[in-house]
C-alpha cells in the first residue's frame, strides 16, 4: 500500500540541511538534468569554489532530497538551483532551503537578494518577500549551422581586467571573482574589437550536452553581433542555449536572425533595497539563471 508523504511539520523534524560539498556535486548535476536544466559539473564546482559555505543540500532519511546555491557579489546575493526531488515536494523542504539561503546571505550583510524564478517557484518566492522586476527570455538553437569564420577575437589573460571593468559598468556590480572562474573553464571567450578599447565580450560555457552563451555584454549592437558570430563560427553542429535579461531587446533580435527560438522565460525577482543595476540593456546574456 502506498503511503502519503508526511506533512511539512513532520518532515521538518527528520530533514536536515548541511553544506553542499564536492561529494554532493553528482547529485546536483543529476537533479538539474532531471529538470532539463542540463547544468555541468563545472558549474557546481564554480559555485563551491566561489561560495564554499553558501551552497546547501537537504537530506531526509538515507540521502539528499534537495539543494540550493547562493552567490555573493559586492552589492547583491543571488539564489539559484533550488530543486527538491519530486517525491518529496510539498513537504516544506523548498521553503526550508530558501530560508536557509536568505539567512546565510543576510548574515553576510547582503541586503539585496536576486533570483531568476521559474513559474512553479514564483508563489514561494513571492511569499518570502521577492518582487518581480522583469522577464528573462530564454532562447535555444538545436544545431548551430556552418557560419563563415571571422578573424579571431579570442580573449587572453591580459583582457580579464578590462572584461571585469565592462561587466561592472553593465551590471552595476563587481562580479570579477566569479567571472575569472567562468573564463577559466569556458569553451571559448571573445572580445571586440581586436585591439584598443574593449566594447564587448562573450563567453561560451559547457552546459551538459549543450553550450551556453553567457555572459555576453556589449556597448553597441555592432559589437554584440560580431561577438555572436565569432562564437557560433566555433560551435557548428552544437545545440546552444542563451538566457537574456528582459531589458536587452537587441539580444532577442540578434538571436532571432541567427535562428534561435524563444523558450519559456524566467522571472527576475528581488528582495530588499534597490541597487544600481548599471545598464541591463547592454547585457546580452546572463552567465546563467543561478547567478544572473
Amino acid at each position: 500500500m502506498s503511503m502519503r508523504p508526511p506533512p511539512a511539520r513532520e518532515a521538518a523534524g527528520t530533514m536536515w540541511i548541511e553544506k553542499l560539498t564536492e561529494a554532493d556535486i553528482s547529485f546536483a548535476v543529476g537533479m538539474t538534468a532531471a529538470e532539463g536544466w542540463d547544468s555541468s559539473r563545472g558549474s557546481f564546482e564554480m559555485h563551491v569554489a566561489h561560495d564554499s559555505d553558501g551552497c546547501f543540500v537537504a537530506k531526509f532519511g538515507t540521502g539528499p532530497v534537495g539543494m540550493i546555491t547562493t552567490t555573493r557579489f559586492a552589492n547583491t546575493g543571488w539564489i539559484g538551483n533550488l530543486i527538491v526531488r519530486p517525491e518529496q515536494r510539498g513537504w516544506g523542504i523548498g521553503r526550508a532551503l530558501m530560508q536557509c539561503a536568505i539567512d546565510w546571505l543576510e548574515a553576510a550583510e547582503v541586503r539585496t537578494l536576486c533570483l531568476e524564478g521559474d513559474p512553479p517557484g514564483v508563489p514561494l518566492y513571492t511569499s518570502l518577500g521577492f518582487i518581480p522586476q522583469f522577464e528573462s527570455p530564454r532562447f535555444r538553437l538545436d544545431a548551430t549551422p556552418h557560419i563563415r569564420p571571422i578573424d579571431s577575437t579570442d580573449l587572453d589573460a591580459g583582457d580579464v581586467a578590462a572584461v571585469c571593468e565592462l561587466d561592472a559598468a553593465v551590471c552595476g556590480e563587481d562580479r570579477s571573482r566569479f567571472l575569472a572562474l567562468v573564463l577559466r573553464d569556458s569553451l571559448g571567450a571573445y572580445r571586440f574589437p581586436h585591439s584598443g578599447l574593449l566594447e564587448g565580450f562573450l563567453s561560451v560555457q559547457p552546459s551538459g550536452s549543450r553550450a551556453r552563451i553567457g555572459p555576453w555584454a556589449a556597448s553597441n549592437e555592432a559589437a554584440a553581433e560580431s561577438l555572436l558570430q565569432a562564437a557560433l563560427a566555433n560551435l557548428e553542429g552544437r545545440a546552444v542555449v542563451v538566457a537574456v535579461p528582459g531589458p536587452c531587446a537587441s539580444s532577442a533580435r540578434l538571436l532571432a536572425t541567427h535562428g534561435f527560438v524563444r523558450t519559456p522565460s524566467s522571472l527576475r525577482m528581488v528582495r530588499g533595497p534597490a541597487f544600481s543595476s548599471g545598464h541591463p540593456e547592454s547585457l546580452y546574456a546572463l552567465i546563467n539563471g543561478a547567478v544572473g
